[in-house]
């Protein structure tokens, strides 16, 4: 793996990764998130972001739920991607906490069992919980029925101790961080295919959004790039 911005790599990319400089906010986790999009804005190939990676994207993956306390997903993703606890995975100190305003939660759900502590479902307040199987925990977000208030969620993460948490998508989810000013890293691959179809926007279909990025990190390995951006919070 080469890296062109801010010069060359020194030394094991993991160990860069774990030793970058992440200040959580007043009040919050510092929140990165890593995705994975062809050259053309999809997010997903035949329905599913592994069509789109390679082996360093992989390798790639397991360093930032190793950097994170928490990998943050979108109970969307977790269905389609068929998530399962980040302990299954190697990441032994890293929790998760899935994002649910339907609280839509099938019981053949990988991640309702298995190593690590259980995972936390935010769901929005007054929700019926009723049908949610065991092997999570259930958590209140905001104040607003019918909706996970984000804020209310990373303050919570952060009583509990969680300082940088990871979110691995989906778009809509992004997109919905980024806008309210709660994304401070970005992790892109692009993946040197043009996808096409109606699976395409990194950051859904909400917004406009206006959010000023600033180029942390550039990799490049064959003909995939691997960009690190940093939100230039308060710019324009």
């Amino acid at each position: 793996m080469e890296q062109l911005v801010p010069g060359p790599l020194v030394g094991e990319l993991a160990d860069v990764l774990l030793a970058d400089d992440r200040p959580a906010p007043a009040g919050r986790p510092w929140v990165m998130a890593n995705m994975v999009g062809s050259v053309d804005g999809a997010f997903a190939r035949e329905g599913r972001s592994a069509g789109l990676s390679n082996e360093a994207d992989r390798e790639l993956f397991h360093t930032l739920r190793a950097v994170a306390d928490v990998v943050l997903v979108a109970a969307g993703t977790a269905r389609t991607e068929r998530y399962r606890r980040p302990a299954a995975a190697g990441a032994a100190d890293t929790g998760l906490a899935v994002v649910s305003a339907s609280l839509r939660i099938p019981e053949d759900q990988p991640f309702l069992s298995g190593p690590g502590p259980d995972p936390v479902v935010y769901h929005p307040p007054g929700a019926d919980t009723s049908s949610v199987p065991a092997g999570v925990e259930l958590r209140e977000a905001g104040t607003d029925p019918g909706r996970v208030d984000l804020s209310a969620l990373l303050a919570d993460l952060a009583d509990h101790g969680a300082r940088v948490v990871l979110c691995e998508g989906g778009p809509s989810l992004l997109g919905q961080l980024a806008g309210v000013g709660l994304l401070d890293e970005l992790f892109l691959t692009v993946s040197p295919v043009l996808v096409g179809g109606d699976q395409v926007g990194l950051v859904g279909h909400g917004g406009p959004y206006d959010v000023a990025l600033g180029l942390h990190r550039l990799l490049r390995v064959d003909d995939v790039l691997f960009a690190t951006y940093r939100t230039r919070h308060g710019s324009a």
